[in-house]
């Protein structure tokens, strides 16, 4: 009779272990599955986080560069094209600039213009020369032959509508040459040169003129 009546005990035991155990183990698999989805959930949002950054910045990189390069491109074709004026007024009138006020009004800002004048009407008035370099050439002796070659954009800045920009080139005459550097500043929707630097003698025109308005010349 024990024997009988264990039987049935054992197998509603083994049973119930065996429930318990699927539900352990269905547990557990739910477990993983949920924890493997908001894991997968987690790197998918982070990677496309990622690939939308990564997207967009160097866009909006790419389009601010395209511009300052188109930008570059623009005041480097601009000066060239000064200074094939320039060099041919040079050649036709043996290395004298017949036409520098006018050069003066075209391509110069009016601030350096009436700073220029500021410096002719002293000439006038106190009979003094301002002498330092001859500011289209940037040579203190200019000749029939002058070269400018070697154009290079050093500077460009931009903010909103304001600009500036420096460019370097150099200067050759028959047996020399002379760094030299304008700055540009854009001016009536065009870019006009602002100042004028010879590299050679570290000559800044715009203080040379400055300090010949400022000080007395014996």
């Amino acid at each position: 009779m024990e024997i009988r009546g264990y039987k049935p005990l054992r197998i509603a035991v083994g049973i119930r272990d065996i429930l318990l155990t699927v539900f352990a183990l269905a547990t557990l698999v739910l477990t993983f599955a949920y924890l493997d989805e908001r894991h997968t959930s987690s790197v998918e949002n982070e990677t496309a986080s990622m690939a939308e950054s990564t997207h967009l910045v160097p866009v909006d990189s790419m389009d601010s560069e395209m511009k300052m390069d188109i930008e570059r491109a623009v005041v480097l074709e601009r000066v060239k094209d000064i200074y094939r004026v320039v060099r041919n007024e040079y050649i036709n009138h043996g290395g004298y600039c017949e036409s520098e006020w006018l050069f003066d009004r075209v391509f110069c800002t009016q601030s350096l213009n009436e700073l220029l004048m500021s410096v002719h009407c002293k000439e006038e008035d106190t009979g003094t020369l301002f002498f330092e370099i001859d500011r289209w050439s940037m040579l203190r002796y200019p000749e029939a032959y002058v070269s400018f070659e070697e154009f290079e954009v050093k500077d460009l800045w931009i903010n909103g509508n304001k600009k500036r920009a420096s460019v370097s080139f150099v200067v050759y005459d028959d047996d020399s040459y002379t760094p030299v550097r304008i700055d540009l500043v854009y001016e009536n929707n065009r870019w006009l040169i602002d100042d004028f630097h010879n590299l050679r003698y570290m000559l800044d025109l715009r203080n040379c003129m400055w300090n010949y308005l400022l000080h007395d010349i014996v």
